[in-house]
């Protein structure tokens, strides 16, 4: 007799795409099915999908300069109770650790402060409750991380 998890040990999903930003809507859709499970709002919801896709564009864009045909790993963990956590994990170049970053304001009268690049991460640790980047033995991560309301 096989023994079940409790009801509130953490569930895990493993994801692998090949870095072509077309297969990030898979990462999407997968991600916003787990999401549409939990408690998060609407709103919370898209702003999930939103930070995860922006976060394995990264990953395909810097990491691996655009260059499609390399792995790119997402892990979502699932605690009912507590919270919802997506690992995106890369094998390229490490991001060089800066610590927080800011958003940059938009002036509507400056268009140089029109670009969209270097917006992403500033926004995803906004959206986020907590996020965490790290590289080990050729593996980079980012973690983020949503507390969930209880039921």
């Amino acid at each position: 007799m096989t023994d079940l998890p409790a009801a509130n040990a953490p569930q895990h999903l493993k994801l692998s795409i090949n870095s072509y930003l077309k297969d990030t809507v898979l990462v999407a859709m997968a991600v916003r099915g787990v999401c549409a499970m939990t408690s998060l709002s609407q709103t919370d919801i898209n702003r999930f999908e939103l930070c995860v896709v922006e976060v394995v564009n990264n990953a395909i864009e810097h990491a691996y300069c655009g260059e499609g045909g390399h792995q790119v790993e997402v892990d979502v963990f699932y605690t009912p109770d507590r919270s919802l956590e997506v690992v995106v994990s890369d094998f390229g170049t490490p991001m060089v650790p800066q610590g927080k970053t800011e958003l940059q304001p938009l002036d509507p009268l400056n268009p140089d402060t029109w670009t969209a690049s270097g917006r992403g991460l500033p926004i995803v640790e906004r959206l986020m409750d907590k996020t965490r980047y790290q590289s080990s033995n050729g593996r980079n991560s980012f973690h983020m991380i949503r507390t969930l309301a209880q039921p």
